[in-house]
């Protein structure tokens, strides 16, 4: 029983659940991470948005984060949607813990990002990332073989290397393999699984692999494991492109860009609809290119990096993706 009585408080510190501390006349929000702030990446994309809709909504609430431990994951859901209006869930890991605890929890409004699923109250993220992936695709093919340019050398072959093999990485497989083969049919792409989101130096030691087996512009897709992917890049003299949110700032001569999925938007435009009664409960939401949920980060490195022609052509493939002129897939083996 003590034990017991010990987690609940802990619970209740951790999220900073004392009476005063959320305005009964406000809406209050959680929003729960499987991993954790820092990570340059997915996270912190979600974080901004939260960040935001405190400041200009005048909402309260707090980030949860789960460290990536399971033992994490029900209790801090289960406490959140006692004392929370809504419950944002980051995280593909987190879809049994909402699965457990959202029907206990009826007057509670959850949304649960990065997968789909059948819950009647739950509101379904899901970002077509194989849309976006398809255009950081086409541009690695584009630059990889790329005359003049110091960081490519003569081979056709680029890389991706993800975090864990789990179902979304294949969708971002599958956008960026057929982006590549749009422009250069033959070209050759390596794939590689770290096995962890935050493990820089197994992402650093496989992307050194693949560039010693002919990439030089390698995909990361690894959350927090992608600073080695990045830091492979720069420091082997090839180039990476940026997942979730910008990165060429941590290596503004080596990340051509960053396929961003737009968390920071989608998590302030439903804090914002749930405090303006608009709230969509029990519905999959997707976000591509069309709805701007995805898409390439054009920072001012990334402008100096990727040629204008090349630019231009992916302009032009933007567009024939948002219009269904080119139909992405989903998903690949």
């Amino acid at each position: 029983m003590r034990k017991v009585t010990v987690l609940l408080l802990c619970l209740s510190m951790l999220l900073g659940l004392a009476g005063a501390s959320l305005a009964a006349d406000k809406l209050s929000v959680a929003l729960i991470i499987e991993g954790q702030l820092g990570d340059a990446s997915f996270y912190d994309s979600a974080s901004r948005g939260f960040d935001k809709a405190k400041a200009e909504l005048g909402i309260v609430g707090k980030v949860i984060e789960c460290n990536y431990d399971p033992a994490n994951y029900v209790p801090y859901m289960a406490t959140a949607a006692k004392k929370f209006d809504l419950v944002l869930s980051v995280g593909f890991g987190m879809m049994d813990a909402i699965a457990e605890v959202a029907p206990k929890f009826p007057e509670t409004d959850f949304a649960q990002f990065d997968t789909t699923g059948d819950i009647a109250h739950v509101t379904f993220i899901d970002f077509k990332q194989s849309e976006g992936s398809f255009l950081a695709g086409a541009l690695a093919a584009m630059m990889t073989t790329r005359e003049g340019d110091p960081r490519v050398n003569p081979e056709a072959t680029i890389g991706v290397v993800c975090g864990e093999d789990i179902p979304v990485m294949y969708s971002f497989i599958a956008g960026y393999e057929q982006g590549a083969k749009t422009v250069n049919p033959d070209i050759k792409i390596l794939r590689g699984f770290v096995g962890r989101w935050d493990d820089p130096a197994g992402g650093k030691e496989m992307t050194l692999n693949q560039h010693k087996n002919g990439a030089d512009v390698v995909y990361q897709v690894a959350g927090g494991t992608g600073e080695g992917i990045i830091a492979a890049a720069k420091e082997g003299g090839f180039y990476a492109i940026g997942v979730d949110s910008p990165q060429e700032h941590l290596a503004p001569e080596a990340v051509l860009t960053s396929m961003l999925k737009r968390l920071d938007v989608v998590v302030y435009d439903l804090i914002k609809a749930k405090q303006e009664g608009t709230f969509q409960r029990g519905t999959i939401l997707r976000y591509g290119l069309k709805e701007g949920g995805v898409g390439l980060s054009w920072s001012d490195s990334a402008l100096k990096l990727v040629p204008a022609d090349v630019k231009a052509r992916l302009d032009e493939l933007t567009e024939e993706v948002a219009s269904g002129e080119i139909e992405v897939a989903e998903t690949t083996k």
